[in-house]
């Protein structure tokens, strides 16, 4: 039997699962606490119980996926790299809407021909790169028209490279979107996650060969299908989302089902998204995530902060308040310390920072405050202050270090709530009970009381995250107001005090997947009208769907009519071609994307590739109701199956 041994790795737990990769079954599965600090603790751990379980050998093991959500937290917990973003041919009044720390644009570019509008500054270039170099972390080149003509890109590129030695992402390569705003969105998001994610997989490839697993390795990108270890390098804002993608594929492995609606609540965030046809649904502009549209192929998702870890507090109008923010579950860091829940009654305060990754990358004031956190295990802001009073801006430093996930702060989560009402046991209880007995101070509501209002909210809000899902599939994205949100709260099964109520039907099963799924979603049966299904190997359906993924490329090149009544196409590595008719522009387009993605599927690591191209007219009517062609997209898709074996 050839193994296949999938593995996610998630901001609260790491999960395992091993496929007989004939068959595509699960074999066995194991969970362990992921370790920000250092990740092969997790990784290993939860491997090493599966090895165990079954003494598997490791030299059987033909293939390891992995999916993780650490893209997509990284991204909504605004984590990762500071990024310098040069825009070439271009500028925008609105540069916070790109994402970069900072911004500068010089001359050079070309037009929709993919001809030079101005040469490149390369002087300014230089002087614009060494003043920016010790304020960021990486660069981002964005050339008006990249996608028809990238030669700028890849000079500026060069030119970068040589003065810093720092990571460049060129935009083109990341997004064919034609907008340079767009592409530049994508660039710094891939920029800003170079380090979380090269991170990762080095610690995750040190940890499988310390357990004697060689096979070749394939990770999950956001549109479910895989890419070698070496891409996600370059590329990992192709693997945001690409957790909710191996979830997608988990539950439809392990529910049976091919159309559903796939629930996944992990401990940061839940993913909602819909599988037809046994594949997941894609979105054309890419996935929202935290305000943020990506332009790379993902599917079609919404991502929420609403998980296990999710920090509750309360809004400005003193109502229950649960996420986006996630934090240490005070459960977790009362492990940590027995002292927790007497500092938390002392001192009226939950949130203190622990120390998570690990401070070899750190310096300056960063380093000095990580080293006084670890040396006090546990502290507070002012005792941050009090004890490095020559520290400018100590907290301020401090809830940086948070953001690039070098520390943590602590929090009541749903965690502790569960753990209260005894539905599973983590941690300490007693610093989760304090936690809420906090909260409580100067009320008369009893610790039972606000525990049962919050998995009552927690399935409230479960239920209002699917309902916006399924009406925004019917009607394009809800508006955020408060008679929106309200209907959709009526939606969701919350009863109104007047003369009526909406009791609402789906029209699909909804498959829940993820650790705190089995605890909460049976309740969705009843106010939303669905079957609900929690299948067997649910809380590893993410460790699944990573094993149980294809390599796929995909190119689409564009055909637009010309005014003289010829026909160009354009492509992203060279100049455009003119032909006279239609039908010769679409065989030449359609051979030129289908030798493209063949050969980076092979390149991939794909195995009896197959190819697919379509061909799609876009038209319009003008105002006489006349008829008229906008362009058309030729798109080709190689597929094929990732090489088993050894590295």
């Amino acid at each position: 039997m050839e193994l296949g041994l999938g593995i996610d790795t998630g901001g609260t737990y790491t999960d395992a699962a091993m496929v007989d990769l004939g068959t595509k079954g699960l074999i066995a599965w194991s969970k362990s606490p992921t370790t920000p600090q250092d990740l092969t603790i997790g990784i290993e751990s939860s491997v090493r119980s599966l090895l165990k379980k079954q003494r598997f050998d490791p030299a059987q093991i033909k293939l390891v996926g992995l999916s993780t959500t650490l893209a997509t937290n990284s991204v909504l917990e605004s984590r990762g790299g500071r990024v310098g973003l040069i825009g070439i041919g271009w500028d925008t009044k609105e540069v916070e809407a790109l994402g970069a720390e900072h911004c500068a644009f010089i001359k050079g570019g070309h037009d929709s021909k993919g001809r030079e509008l101005d040469s490149l500054d390369l002087k300014e270039l230089g002087e614009t790169v060494k003043a920016m170099s010790d304020e960021v972390d990486a660069f981002v080149v964005s050339s008006m028209f990249s996608v028809y003509q990238p030669s700028h890109e890849d000079r500026a590129r060069h030119m970068i490279r040589e003065i810093t030695g720092m990571p460049v992402v060129a935009a083109y390569e990341l997004s064919g979107e034609l907008g340079v705003i767009e592409r530049s969105v994508t660039a710094v998001l891939n920029a800003r996650l170079l380090p979380v994610i090269s991170d990762f997989l080095d610690r995750i490839e040190s940890s499988l060969k310390a357990m004697r697993i060689t096979a070749n390795i394939v990770v999950l990108k956001g549109d479910g299908n895989v890419m070698p270890v070496r891409s996600a390098r370059e590329r990992p804002v192709e693997t945001i989302l690409s957790g909710p993608a191996a979830s997608l594929l988990g539950g439809s492995r392990l529910s049976g089902l091919d159309n559903c609606l796939v629930v996944d609540m992990g401990g940061t965030s839940t993913d909602i998204a819909y599988i037809d046809n046994g594949f997941p649904r894609i979105g054309r502009e890419g996935a929202q995530l935290g305000g943020w549209r990506t332009r790379v192929r993902s599917i079609d998702a919404t991502t929420v902060g609403l998980g296990g870890d999710s920090e509750i507090g309360s809004d400005l109008h003193g109502d229950l308040k649960i996420g986006p923010a996630r934090v240490l579950p005070l459960a977790l860091a009362g492990e940590r310390t027995k002292d927790l829940p007497r500092m938390i009654m002392e001192r009226r305060r939950t949130d203190f920072f622990v120390t998570a990754r690990g401070s070899e990358r750190l310096s300056g004031n960063r380093l000095l405050v990580y080293r006084k956190v670890e040396e006090m295990g546990l502290c507070d802001e002012e005792e941050l202050r009090s004890t490095l009073p020559d520290l400018y801006l100590v907290r301020e430093t401090a809830r940086e270090m948070v953001r690039t996930g070098h520390l943590l702060r602590t929090g009541l989560t749903p965690t502790d709530i569960f753990n209260l009402e005894g539905l599973y046991r983590i941690g300490d209880d007693a610093s989760s009970r304090a936690g809420v007995e906090h909260y409580l101070e100067g009320t008369r509501m009893s610790v039972e009381a606000y525990c049962a209002r919050v998995m009552h909210r927690m399935v409230g809000r479960l239920a209002e995250e699917v309902v916006r899902k399924v009406v925004a599939e019917e009607i394009g994205d809800l508006p955020k107001d408060a008679t929106v949100d309200r209907l959709v709260q009526l939606m969701a099964g919350e009863r109104s005090p007047g003369a009526f109520r909406i009791d609402l039907r789906l029209d699909r099963p909804i498959v829940g997947i993820g650790g705190p799924a089995r605890l909460l979603m049976p309740s969705l049966r009843e106010l939303l009208g669905a079957e609900v299904v929690i299948p067997e190997g649910g809380p590893v359906g993410n460790a699944v769907g990573a094993v149980c993924s294809r390599i796929s490329e995909t190119l689409t090149l564009r055909i637009q009519p010309l005014s003289d009544g010829q026909f160009q196409m354009v492509t992203p590595w060279g100049d455009a071609q003119d032909f006279r008719r239609a039908e010769d522009a679409i065989r030449r387009a359609r051979e030129l994307a289908e030798e493209h993605v063949w050969g980076k599927a092979d390149r991939a690591g794909a195995i009896g590739i197959t190819l697919r191209s379509d061909v799609r007219e876009v038209r319009f009517k003008d105002q006489k109701g006349m008829d008229h062609l906008n362009w058309i997209e030729v798109t080709a898709r190689a597929t094929g199956e990732p090489r088993q074996g050894h590295h």
